[in-house]
């Protein structure tokens, strides 16, 4: 079995593993405060408008398996031009981190305005 190059090196291992665990950590936020909700969520709000997009608890759930989605691509994009630019797979190993953040933040302030 041949590894990914990504896993042999640390400096990509370990931001896609903490993108993943940012990943998990706003997945069971939700599932803890969205598993039983009835209704609708105020997805979107606007300081002027108000509440302008509502959606239902698997809404929230699609953004996350988008993320995930977008991180595994990520890993597969990192890997292919690990041997040939290694700085560009620095570079979207350590974006992948910073989206599993803001999407870590989004469900929050979801959550937090809920």
């Amino acid at each position: 079995m041949v590894l990914p190059a990504i896993i042999k090196d640390k400096m990509t291992v370990i931001p896609f593993v903490v993108a993943l665990i940012l990943l998990v950590i706003a997945f069971s936020y939700a599932y803890v405060n969205f598993a039983d909700f009835q209704g609708l969520l105020i997805v979107h709000f606007d300081s002027y408008r108000g509440a302008d997009f509502l959606g239902e608890p698997k809404d929230v759930f699609g953004i996350l398996g988008v993320a995930l989605a977008v991180l595994i691509i990520n890993g597969f994009i990192a890997d292919e031009l690990y041997w040939r630019e290694r700085f560009l797979a620095y570079i979207i190993a350590y974006g992948s981190v910073f989206f599993s953040l803001l999407i870590l933040i989004a469900v929050l302030v979801i959550i937090s305005v809920n």
